[in-house]
């Protein structure tokens, strides 16, 4: 033990020290641009590869594929008295007292695993970058550590089944990623101290770990220490150092507050990496554990209801049921995976989709049958997907998303008249959802509408070789479309001729949105919740906690504000400063807090283009009831 705790406190070591530290023996890195503090990583910037991406995979492989039951929370659940979990694995394996999950570790043996078979299946489906666990809450390291005993290369399979991948798929031009999810590893095992288990047995502790209360510890009465803090860092920059990563994705735990400091000092670390490999690197993050603007945010299993300014990303699975293999998985269908993405990529969003492999190391034949799928629509269709930016508007259709974590099962199929747009310099692209028919009118396009500037030069279908016919009028630009569609599930249309970049810049010049999750928080208990419809600024119940923003006005004039806000619990009066000026807004009280209502707030005018502090706070502590805020609006009057 003492030579583990030794490279321990060493990689920690070149963690905790400034970020242009370099590994002894190795040669000094270049000066990094990052120091551990928020407003330095904010000005870290979302690499190119990434925004050109759009869809990547996510794999979860570990031990827990081994009884393939329940979910990948098995190795929980089984340790919580009552659970199916729990039951099954009395009824199959016996006692957790003498068969514990540390016991599965020789059963899983990875036999077939086959990285290079994994690497050209990912690229065949389309992907341009691969994320796989590296280590999941359970403790079990997928890769070769110097940190742990308790990894793939020392004990199961006895392979550095990462190392091995990263490999392949970087021979396949894809782009590596890796995961970590250790932070929740603090109490994952904690039903395992309440009765007689293995996980009281301090020979498996390397494994099982702290094992501390879940609730205490989000109470703040036993939250992690400097010991876990530190060994959870060193894994991290472990990880960074050995494989080169470029994007590192983190799960909701690390929003904790005794991680603060240390996401600090990890992201310094990573993106000053990154900066000598000379490779556009990135960080995935949840609900407010980073700001808005230092790293990637991520929504599991959802959508956003907007585009969002900011580049943002989904992680779903193929399965609705699980992340990691079970014996009886609930999949999604092709054309359902198919429409999230372009949903998501038209609100300047990626897809990270996972799939769950079983314990020999095979992919399911029913999740590689999807990925070809998808690959094979991706073929045709890609031009309207990769290397694209959205539209002024996301789309049009009567079928909405729901917004938030958790809801992408909740939405109505989409129908032919749902469309979404994306863009390439001036060419913009209308991918309908489902088959329309013979013919397909798009609103947006309407020859009097708004958003259009220019006039259609030409109209493809991708994947269709003839000509089309089309028409406008003010009611929409409707096309019409051969009886032979060209691809199974969405369709898109290659418009040429309108002038969408000087378009793009007018509209963006007018409007300005404030939006929730790009806000300053201040407050201990107020926060950005993504549930309901769309994001909104939440548990705003003290009225002495406010929002900021700084709100860029690129033009002189007049700018009207209104604001999106809810107030369940009655009325509730509240104002918009901005630049000292003080301005009354009032919202009736709503149904729910998710029903947002805009209301007008005041004007305002700039004499030139410039830069100013927004911020919103309570109008009187006595008459406060609560607000939610979904946005403030700054929209120029011409």
């Amino acid at each position: 033990m003492r030579g583990l705790s030794a490279v321990l406190a060493l990689t920690a070591w070149l963690c905790l020290a400034p970020a242009r530290s370099a590994p002894a023996g190795q040669p000094p890195l270049p000066a990094g641009p990052f120091e551990p503090n928020w407003p330095s990583l904010e000005r870290h910037a979302v690499p190119e590869w990434y925004l050109d991406a759009k869809f990547g995979i996510f794999i979860h492989w570990g031990v827990y594929s081994v009884p393939a039951f329940g979910s990948e929370w098995y190795p929980r659940k089984m340790y919580q008295p009552g659970s199916p979990e729990f039951n099954h694995h009395l009824e199959t394996y016996g006692p957790q007292s003498k068969f514990g999950y540390k016991d599965f570790i020789p059963r899983f043996k990875g036999e077939r695993y086959d990285p290079t078979h994994w690497a050209k299946l990912f690229k065949a489906a389309g992907a341009k970058f691969v994320v796989p666990v590296a280590e999941h809450h359970d403790g079990f390291a997928m890769y070769d550590s110097a940190l742990t005993s308790w990894c793939a290369a020392k004990m199961g399979p006895k392979r550095d089944v990462l190392g091995e991948l990263a490999r392949a798929l970087r021979k396949q031009g894809l782009v590596f990623g890796l995961s970590s999810h250790r932070a929740e590893h603090w109490w994952f095992y904690d039903g395992g101290r309440k009765f007689d288990s293995d996980v009281r047995d301090p020979r498996y502790a390397g494994l099982y770990g702290p094992a501390r209360d879940q609730k205490a510890s989000e109470a703040q009465i036993t939250p992690p220490d400097a010991a876990f803090l530190e060994d959870w860092l060193a894994r991290c920059c472990e990880l960074v150092d050995k494989y080169h990563p470029q994007l590192v994705w983190f799960d909701w735990w690390i929003g904790q507050p005794a991680f603060k400091p240390y996401l600090q000092k990890f992201a310094a670390y990573y993106y000053d990496r990154g900066f000598a490999w000379r490779r556009g690197v990135a960080i995935n993050y949840k609900n407010n554990a980073f700001p808005s603007r230092a790293a990637v945010l991520d929504i599991e299993r959802g959508q956003l209801t907007r585009i969002r300014p900011l580049f943002w990303q989904t992680d779903t699975a193929i399965a609705k049921n699980s992340w990691g293999y079970v014996e009886h998985q609930d999949y999604k269908s092709t054309g359902e995976i198919i429409d999230d993405l372009v949903d998501i990529v038209s609100k300047n969003g990626a897809l990270l989709l996972n799939i769950g492999p079983k314990s020999d190391g095979t992919i399911p034949e029913p999740e590689e049958s999807v990925l070809r799928e998808i690959g094979r629509w991706l073929a045709v269709n890609g031009e309207g997907i990769y290397r694209t930016r959205p539209w002024v508007v996301y789309g049009e259709g009567p079928t909405q998303v729901v917004g938030g974590s958790f809801n992408d099962t909740k939405r109505e199929p989409f129908t032919g008249q749902d469309l979404r747009f994306t863009t390439r310099s001036n060419t913009l692209y209308a991918i309908t959802l489902a088959w329309p028919g013979r013919q397909v009118t798009i609103g947006s396009l309407g020859s009097t509408s708004p958003l259009v500037e220019g006039n259609v030069r030409s109209i493809h279908l991708l994947g269709h070789k003839g000509k089309l016919k089309w028409s406008r009028s003010p009611t929409g630009l409707s096309v019409d479309l051969p009886e032979q569609r060209p691809c199974d599930y969405a369709v898109t249309l290659k418009i040429t001729g309108l002038k969408l970049d000087r378009l793009t810049r007018q509209l963006a010049n007018t409007t300005v949105v404030l939006t929730a999750d790009l806000a300053e928080l201040h407050g201990t208990k107020i926060t950005t919740e993504q549930g309901g419809d769309s994001d909104a600024i939440g548990s705003w119940d003290n009225p002495r906690e406010w929002v900021s923003w700084t709100a860029r006005l690129p033009q002189r004039g007049f700018y009207q504000i209104s604001a999106a806000a809810s107030a369940a619990n009655g009325p509730t009066d509240f104002v918009v400063e901005v630049a000292g000026l003080q301005m009354l807004g009032r919202v009736p009280q709503t149904p729910t807090w998710n029903d947002f209502q805009t209301v007008p707030v005041g004007a305002i005018q700039v004499p030139t283009a410039t830069e100013l502090r927004v911020a919103v706070h309570a109008r009187e502590v006595a008459t406060w009831r609560g607000l939610g805020l979904s946005f403030v609006k700054f929209e120029r009057l011409r």
